[in-house]
């Protein structure tokens, strides 16, 4: 209702006329009448609570309240109507309130504007206008749903489609982020997802409408449970939904026409994450007010993407595991290599942390700004071009199991000393790093390898591509998993294919040619 003056009407649309009565210094209820009078040509949209007379000069429309003891308020919302007859100019509208021995009046002044080609003259057959509810003067134009808090739409994740959160491990995934114990309040007081509702009001009407969003079985019509709208969770009720919210299975609100032949509206659609249940439905939008109803469906998927993710933690807590149980050959490894392979490899790994760990911590939230989820793809040359151009030179150097293992090991500890990253979700991306490597170079023969050929390498080298389009899968998968963070297929398999596939073989491939270059220095 607001940016709009509300002391002019505008061709044949509706206005609301808000009545406040408050009454105070009276130590008994009384009864009142309240009579609204109209000018000819304003018309009353019609309410069971109001009673209509029609005069000559106008309709009068009358009511009886109770005022409450010593302080109250009543108050009711009417919409008026102009007549296509009421031509430009001023007008008033008068409104009494009488009590068994007193009397108050109040006048409202309002300008009206007609619309030009519905101004009917003398010659015109004036009739009664009679409002047709079976008619819409305002409708739904569409629907558009996931949108964000401020109505964009995401790319990345496919339309009509709620990702909702798998409550189940609630706890499990806040204590492996840091967050500490669920606070189930803020779980259920949270949107799980937006819609963007857009509204075409020919008319210009200004009121008040409501909203309701409800599930329904997209085969049989029936509604489905899933759907609620915000309430306070507490010690009493626990998680969950209190009083009468949790029971309607719909998200509700109230929206404001303000007057605009087009209007677009951001809604909250809430979740009972307990009993929503995955699959198709449809979207029952109803938007309704005085006497008139607009309903609309669009088809919607509700989806919980926990398979791949639930894989991806039990995996990188299976590579955690096997890294513990042969930490001891970590330890033969660097008395293999003795006193100058493990500073080669301490210096490897310092090289790494300076000119990838360094650069992307921070530039890598200023690419975000600049390129948004894309900006992935800039990072990972170093990330994928460089960090295996240094793995492979080592290996090349020192072809032993357990170096790659002790590179990315030095490398996490230095990135917790100088940024804190010492986080559960940081120790378990390095396990899968270091099992999935030291498992794709042992499989391919490298360790036992006699001679290292160009056609060799190459081969090795898009193995290692592969290798790491799986760890960023996996990467991707914990993180959805986590922090919710939602990537559609189509962006998992592009980092896949780039950061992955793409960036690692020919760090790979290089790494092999600047190896062999340090070999040869190393021999002189």
């Amino acid at each position: 209702m607001e940016h709009k003056d509300i002391h002019k009407t505008m061709g044949g649309s509706t206005n609301p006329l808000y009545l406040n009565i408050e009454s105070f210094d009276d130590p008994n209820p009384q009864k009142v009448k309240v009579e609204i009078t109209l000018p000819a040509g304003m018309l009353f949209n019609d309410d069971k609570d109001w009673q209509e007379i029609k005069t000559a000069s106008g309709s009068i429309i009358q009511r009886e309240w109770l005022l409450p003891a010593d302080y109250g308020q009543n108050f009711d919302l009417l919409y008026l109507r102009a007549d296509k007859g009421l031509r430009d100019g001023s007008y008033k509208i008068a409104i009494k309130l009488s009590g068994k021995d007193w009397e108050e009046h109040k006048l409202i002044s309002f300008e009206h504007e007609s619309d030009e080609s519905n101004i009917i003259t003398a010659t015109d057959n004036i009739k009664e206008v009679v409002l047709d509810k079976s008619k819409f003067n305002w409708y739904i134009q569409s629907i558009t749903l996931p949108v964000d808090n401020l109505g964009n739409k995401d790319d990345r994740i496919k339309a009509g489609t709620i990702y909702i959160k798998d409550t189940a491990l609630e706890s499990f995934r806040n204590r492996m982020t840091g967050d500490g114990a669920t606070n189930w309040a803020a779980v259920f007081n949270h949107p799980a997802a937006h819609l963007l509702l857009e509204m075409r009001n020919p008319q210009q009407d200004i009121r008040i409408l409501k909203f309701r969003a409800e599930l329904v079985d997209k085969y049989t019509g029936e509604p489905a449970i899933g759907l609620c709208t915000a309430s306070q969770s507490d010690n009493e009720t626990e998680h969950g939904w209190a009083g009468q919210a949790g029971s309607d299975d719909a998200s509700t609100a109230m929206i404001s026409l303000d007057g605009k032949k087009s209007q677009s509206f951001i809604l909250p659609l809430y979740v009972d994450y307990f009993r929503a249940v995955e699959g198709e439905y449809n979207l029952k939008v109803t938007v309704f007010g005085n006497g008139q109803e607009k309903i609309q469906e669009v088809p919607i998927t509700i989806a919980k993407k926990r398979s791949m993710g639930l894989f991806a933690v039990g995996f990188s807590f299976c590579c955690l595991l096997l890294v513990c149980l042969t930490i001891g050959k970590l330890k033969k490894c660097i008395f293999n290599i003795g006193a100058k392979g493990a500073i080669t490899i301490a210096l490897f790994a310092a090289v790494a942390f300076g000119s990838i760990v360094v650069p992307t911590t921070l530039i890598g939230d200023l690419l975000h700004v600049v390129l948004g989820p894309f900006s992935g793809l800039v990072t990972g040359i170093l990330n994928g071009v460089l960090l295996y151009l240094l793995v492979m030179s080592l290996l090349v150097i020192y072809r032993k199991p357990g170096i790659v293992a002790l590179m990315f090991l030095l490398k996490w500890m230095l990135a917790g000393l100088m940024f804190g990253r010492f986080t559960p979700l940081g120790v378990l991306s390095y396990m899968v790093y270091i099992v999935v490597l030291e498992s794709t170079l042992y499989l391919s023969g490298f360790y036992t390898k006699k001679e290292l050929t160009a056609g060799y390498i190459l081969l090795v080298s898009v193995l290692i591509g592969v290798a790491d389009a799986f760890i960023t899968m996996i990467n991707l998968e914990q993180m959805m998993f986590f922090y919710r963070l939602y990537y559609a297929d189509w962006y998992i398999g592009l980092y896949m294919l780039i950061n992955g596939l793409l960036y690692s073989s020919i760090g790979s491939w290089l790494g092999y040619k600047v190896g062999t270059k340090l070999q040869q220095v190393m021999g002189e």
